[in-house]
């Protein structure tokens, strides 16, 4: 699948908040947030997870929560702290908004809710 970028909105627990340009990896579990933005928007770690990172090296990263904003929908989501490069948008976070890619016209698209 081509990768492409959407523009959204995220904000941190206090209220701060930036819109931000996010590469869409379905293959990233969770949003992707690197540290300088995740300090700005004044996140806060709760816990650390393993990770691997494409190409196969074995990291461990903060894992907070933020308040992603993306084609009108809102939703709280955790997302992974990466040390730098890009803001991620990842599976989970896809999933929460009810949203999927359409990988031809790199776009994202309303999806139904699987019970």
């Amino acid at each position: 699948m081509g990768l492409f970028r959407v523009r959204g909105h995220l904000a941190g627990p206090t209220g701060r908040s930036e819109e931000v340009d996010l590469l869409v990896d379905t293959g990233a579990t969770l949003l992707v947030v690197p540290r300088a933005l995740a300090t700005r928007l004044e996140l806060v770690t709760r816990w650390s997870q393993p990770i691997l990172i494409a190409g196969g090296q074995r990291a461990i990263w903060p894992v907070a929560e933020a308040i992603l904003t993306l084609e009108g929908l809102e939703v709280t989501t955790p997302c992974f702290i990466a040390p730098e490069g890009p803001a991620l948008l990842g599976a989970v976070a896809l999933e929460s908004l009810f949203l999927g890619v359409d990988p031809v016209a790199k776009r994202l698209i309303p999806v139904e809710g699987m019970v």
